[in-house]
């Protein structure tokens, strides 16, 4: 019998402790001496009091008002404007940008409010722009502070880790429709903003929609970059924790670190992120959170900047800080890795750690707004072992909708589980029922439609009896990407999606697309082919790009496209096709899915020197277009 079951498990006592879950508290002292220089009294957030917003998310989202802070004499952060912070150091006559939101709209915001706040430096050139990692909302709106000009002439450097631009197109190139899709209902961008919608994103007041513009990096290092900026001393340190390229920043003549996203905000980390992600090694970022601890111990810093949420004053509040993040994150693993090694599955995992210790619970920057240790605990699991969860009726089961139709049986049938969703209903709505227990039933009900909407998805009973219990279940959460997946997909299943215009691969990114090494793009194509249509077909297609110096082959051999340059052996080992074209201009094609290659044929921009239109055509036709709908992911 697994130790989980015994009664005497003292790990039973674990759970109930964490089943209490503390309220959160704000610590004002860790704001000590920070100067406001700049409140236009914009709040993005909504921090008022309503029965369809829990009152401790009402309360963080006052954190999130639209003020830009100066923490001590040289650095300036500008928090509430978008997902992430924009930090400003002022060197001597110049200055130092880290970090650009999600959008050049909200980068532009900034941009103009620090001059008119510090007129001063208002005309001082940027000496370097620094991403801090490759995530959106720190590197779309590079143009709104430096122009391609000064790069190029190398007046603005560009810094970021070695292996930015490899994490960026994989984001651009492979996965990206499907990011798109799963971003969006993370952060609520289809939502209503206010208390029946989004309230805020947890790390910030939200995401900001907008014009993309993006610069690649010019300087980049591996471990460490000591350089003098404008005649300020900047420690460059990697900090592999929320992603493997987070580079921090140590200022040592200036008392302060800019701590990136190792402290992700004032709240938990999100050890996972449900909108997807490769695995986020825990055990990695509470190294480099000792290796933080260690340098602040051998030489303290007076503030601490980060990415998200506010800026942080004192020696002893940052190395508390530091300190309770590190021990919120490691409780999170080694707990969870206890109970795997008991046999724990995932979901019971979930179950016997839902929570942190009281004593981090109920820490002003570890609430539960944008990481939960339940789905993190989860990815623990799935990062150390895999998918299997160890039930081998788990290997192979029958398919979703096959199942759903076996328990619809097993209950009595689709008028059977109607009257077992109403009397759930009613349990729920009940005066005496308590909020948990009617969570809990909220919950059953969300499972239970699910099966009817497997079998049928045009099921309307089913879809508005689910879309109630998600949107209740979305209404009380506290932690946002929870939130806004519930809302989202409570209108998903109400229709309201049915027509929503959508590109995956939209030039919305073209900044990004352009910046991004050709034969890393060009794996969007390995993913958007058609296998089925090139099953007996093995061919290629060369490129010759005019505007640089690069050729790639395209392979396409029964059903798997291989992506090489080419070599001598290549055009006589493997008749095909050939065309010569400008990078963006095959670039836009692919995006768009070919929408007038004809027609920049027929004008000579693009030439086929090899093979004929119409093999070209029945070449292009083995891949998908890129989708121009949304895909549901409440409907399965």
């Amino acid at each position: 019998m697994s130790l989980l079951h015994d009664p005497g498990f003292s790990g039973r006592h674990l759970r109930e402790v964490l089943r209490l879950r503390p309220d959160t508290c704000d610590a004002e002292h860790y704001q000590d001496g920070l100067v406001v220089v700049h409140d236009n009294g914009t709040q993005l957030a909504f921090d008022s009091e309503h029965v369809d917003v829990p009152a401790q998310l009402s309360a963080h989202a006052r954190r999130m008002r639209q003020r830009i802070y100066r923490a001590g004499a040289r650095v300036y952060c500008a928090v509430g404007y978008a997902l992430a912070n924009v930090i400003i150091v002022r060197c001597d006559q110049a200055l130092v940008v880290l970090d650009t939101t999600e959008s050049h709209q909200s980068a532009a915001q900034i941009w103009q409010d620090f001059k008119t706040a510090v007129p001063e430096l208002a005309d001082w050139p940027v000496a370097a722009l620094v991403y801090t990692h490759n995530h959106s909302d720190h590197i779309n709106g590079a143009r709104a502070f430096v122009n391609e000009e000064d790069v190029q002439a190398g007046r603005t450097q560009i810094i970021a880790h070695a292996t930015l631009m490899q994490a960026v197109s994989d984001n651009a190139s492979v996965v990206a429709p499907i990011l798109a899709t799963r971003s969006a209902y993370s952060f609520g961008a289809l939502l209503p903003a206010g208390p029946q919608g989004s309230v805020s994103a947890g790390i910030g007041p939200r995401l900001i929609n907008s014009h993309v513009s993006f610069l690649p990096p010019t300087l980049t290092f591996e471990a460490a970059l000591d350089i003098t900026l404008a005649g300020v001393r900047f420690e460059f340190r990697h900090a592999p924790s929320e992603t493997d390229d987070e580079i921090v920043v140590w200022l040592p003549d200036d008392d302060t670190l800019l701590s990136a996203e190792v402290i992700q905000g004032e709240c938990l980390a999100n050890v996972h992120t449900i909108r997807g992600t490769r695995y986020r090694d825990p055990l990695q970022w509470v190294d480099t959170l000792d290796a933080m601890r260690k340098q602040h111990d051998k030489r303290p810093v007076q503030w601490m900047v980060p990415a998200h949420g506010r800026p942080v004053g004192g020696a002893a509040s940052i190395a508390e800080l530091l300190t309770a993040y590190r021990d919120a994150i490691a409780f999170i693993h080694d707990q969870a890795v206890r109970f795997i090694n008991h046999g724990a599955t995932p979901d019971e995992l979930a179950d016997w750690l839902p929570a942190l210790p009281p004593h981090l619970a109920q820490h002003a920057w570890l609430g539960e707004y944008y990481g939960t240790v339940k789905h993190s605990v989860r990815q623990v699991f799935s990062g150390l072992l895999g998918w299997f969860d160890g039930d081998p009726a788990t290997l192979d089961p029958l398919p979703p909708q096959a199942r759903a139709g076996r328990w619809v049986r097993l209950a009595g049938g689709r008028e059977a589980v109607l009257r077992e969703l109403q009397a759930c209903e009613d349990r729920a709505l009940a005066p005496e029922t308590t909020r948990e227990s009617a969570l809990d039933e909220h919950r059953w009900i969300a499972e239970l439609a699910g099966q009817l909407l497997r079998l049928d998805p045009t099921d309307a009973f089913a879809r508005q009896t689910k879309a109630r219990a998600l949107r209740r279940l979305g209404l009380s959460t506290l932690n946002t990407n929870w939130r806004h997946w519930y809302l989202t997909c409570a209108l998903e299943l109400e229709g309201r999606y049915q027509n929503l215009p959508f590109k995956g691969n939209s030039l919305a990114v073209r900044d990004i697309w352009m910046a991004v090494d050709p034969l890393q793009l060009l794996r969007n194509l390995a993913v958007r082919l058609q296998a089925e249509q090139c099953l007996d077909l093995h061919t290629r297609l060369m490129l010759d790009f005019t505007d640089r110096p690069l050729s790639v082959v395209l392979e396409l051999r029964r059903g798997v496209l291989q992506i090489s340059a080419p070599d001598d052996t290549t055009k006589p080992a493997l008749p095909g096709l050939c065309l010569r074209t400008p990078w963006a201009s095959w670039q836009r094609q692919m995006a768009l899915g070919w929408p007038d290659l004809e027609a920049q044929l027929t004008s000579g921009e693009v030439q086929l020197t090899e093979g004929s239109p119409e093999a070209l055509q029945a070449f292009i036709n083995c891949f998908e277009k890129p989708g121009e709908r949304m895909p549901h992911l409440a409907l399965r």
